[in-house]
């Protein structure tokens, strides 16, 4: 008879481990590549600075710009990466430093060339205040011209050019986008992302003036700064 229960219980231990992984599939752990979603966009973001940095003009125009609106990714065709449309940060110059990132997602990327070509990153220089202070005062953004905004393509500007530009526009997209006219409209707080990444609401004024951290944020605050 014992024989016979110390059988059973090792079947039955044999099935409720084989079902074990199934089990952990339907429900992620915090750790899950979901739950790393805005954290894994930040480190993009830190690639893209650096980069930006091996050129000593761009080194010198990010040692001079108020802020900065980063979308680490794109794809082929103007289709865009990130899930829930496209998706960037935008971080400040403060008194203390570069605040930490708030995150925004658009609606559109209008790319001047649209067939062919390689996705890759796209990075607006806000010179100004003005430029940063629409990212925390208003609800709907647009990066273009019709914004009443200075925009320069960094790709064919000379230095005077440069020196007027309310918006910087800097890109490392390849074949037929290389040199393309970069338009991000539609932009908007993604609080989804911001909670994810803070663990709880904030408001983007809080994020961008610097009077929020998160331990997630430092290599990009450091690359932003150097």
């Amino acid at each position: 008879m014992n024989i016979k229960l110390s059988g059973l219980c090792a079947a039955v231990a044999t099935a409720l481990l084989a079902s074990a992984p199934a089990t952990a599939q339907r429900h992620p752990s915090p750790n899950s590549e979901t739950a790393r979603g805005p954290q894994k966009l930040v480190d993009k973001a830190v690639s893209v600075v650096g980069e930006m940095d091996r050129d000593p003009k761009l080194h010198a125009l990010i040692g001079r710009a108020a802020g900065v609106f980063i979308i680490p990714e794109y794809a082929q065709a103007g289709f865009l990466i990130g899930g829930r449309g496209g998706a960037g940060i935008a971080a400040a110059r403060t008194a203390r430093g570069w605040s930490a990132p708030a995150f925004y997602s658009f609606g559109g990327l209008n790319i001047g060339l649209q067939a062919g070509g390689s996705g890759g990153s796209v990075v607006y220089l806000l010179m100004n205040r003005r430029a940063v202070s629409q990212f925390i005062d208003q609800t709907k953004i647009s990066l273009n011209a019709n914004a009443g905004y200075a925009i320069v393509k960094y790709s064919d500007a000379d230095q005077a050019n440069l020196a007027k530009g309310d918006v910087i526009v800097w890109t490392n997209t390849k074949g037929a986008y290389a040199g393309a006219t970069i338009e991000a409209s539609g932009i908007h707080n993604d609080a989804g992302r911001t909670r994810e990444f803070y663990g709880r609401d904030v408001a983007l004024r809080a994020i961008l003036n610097g009077q929020v951290s998160a331990p997630g944020s430092r290599y990009l605050q450091q690359a932003l700064s150097r």
